[in-house]
């Protein structure tokens, strides 16, 4: 059953142990007194059972070969497999996620810890099967090389300041990589990321507090600047606008002295010429005796005055020089 130790071989003294069950197969060594396990996905490797009939789940592929040839394809339900004439290669055809963790380079030599998960899954599972021998192990491979390489080529900042454009170019270089062996790589997505020790992130760290300062001044500086060119725009408009105040009122009062000098012109004009009419008209009662006329009209004037003096408020003694013919 699943989760059940099914059996260990190989446990003489010299050889490596495996033990395996029905879903994780794992072997253990002794180095230097210490047991180092290593581990292995079942539907990665060629299996083997000893039953004729076997139950291939939902969500997985497999192949069967006779005699190590003539691979057939099968399908979830019940398969034949007879011991020792068939091999059967069972592949997960769902998509899986795989932690990638590496210390890397980036471009301006700085050392980080970067971690990242893989998205895949296998699309044919023939080339899976019989291009690689191991395509769990060649994907992880093939993740860590192109994200080493990703790394080395861009700088830290660069990295920090665009996560999503790393995600796309790993996205790019490992499907491309990958693609041979019948994998689809359905996106990659950066974890984590870090300096890899302490004294390069306080040394990073003061960088970047230096060029928060550095732009923030730069900020300020043309925060400045604009309220200096503002400053300076305001001044010009207001000059433009007195100046068009003045021009405006210039040519407001050039137009009411030009309308008020018509109308004295057109004023005396016509008094002028009423009072030519009016020596006409008398010249002519007085048999065309011209200066006579005018002196009438001049006496007659004098007395329209003298009555608007005795008709006025301020009743006052007037001396007035005779004339004597």
């Amino acid at each position: 059953r699943s989760g059940t130790l099914l059996g260990c071989v190989s446990k003489r003294r010299g050889r490596t142990p495996v033990y395996f069950n029905a879903n994780t197969c794992f072997s253990v060594r002794i180095q230097n007194n210490n047991h180092v396990v290593t581990t292995q996905d079942v539907s990665a490797i060629h299996q083997q059972s000893r039953g004729f009939i076997r139950m291939l789940d939902q969500g997985f592929e497999a192949y069967r070969t006779t005699l190590g040839k003539n691979p057939v394809h099968l399908t979830p339900g019940l398969c034949i497999s007879i011991p020792i004439l068939h091999q059967f290669y069972q592949i997960d055809m769902r998509e899986r996620n795989m932690n990638l963790e590496i210390i890397a380079f980036t471009k301006d030599n700085v050392p980080v810890r970067v971690g990242a998960t893989l998205f895949f899954r296998v699309e044919k599972p023939r080339e899976a099967c019989f291009a690689v021998s191991d395509y769990l192990s060649a994907v992880e491979s093939m993740g860590t090389s192109a994200l080493r390489s990703i790394m080395g080529t861009l700088e830290y900042d660069e990295i920090i300041a665009d996560r999503n454009k790393i995600n796309e170019l790993l996205g790019q270089k490992i499907g491309n990589s990958i693609n041979k062996w019948g994998i689809q790589c359905s996106r990659v997505e950066i974890q984590n990321f870090g300096p890899n020790n302490r004294d390069v992130e306080r040394q990073l760290e003061k960088q970047m507090e230096a060029e928060r300062d550095r732009r923030q001044q730069e900020l300020n500086t043309k925060a400045q600047v604009n309220i200096a060119e503002g400053r300076k725009a305001s001044a010009i408009l207001e000059s433009e606008g007195l100046l068009a105040s003045n021009k405006n009122k210039a040519e407001a009062d050039f137009a009411l002295i030009t309308r008020k000098a018509d109308a004295t012109k057109y004023k005396v004009k016509a008094e002028t010429e009423a009072l030519v009419a009016q020596v006409q008209q008398v010249s002519k009662t007085l048999n065309g005796n011209t200066p006579l006329a005018v002196e009438y009209l001049v006496s007659l004037q004098k007395v329209k005055e003298l009555q608007s003096l005795a008709n006025g408020k301020n009743h006052s003694v007037y001396f007035m020089q005779r004339e004597d013919k």
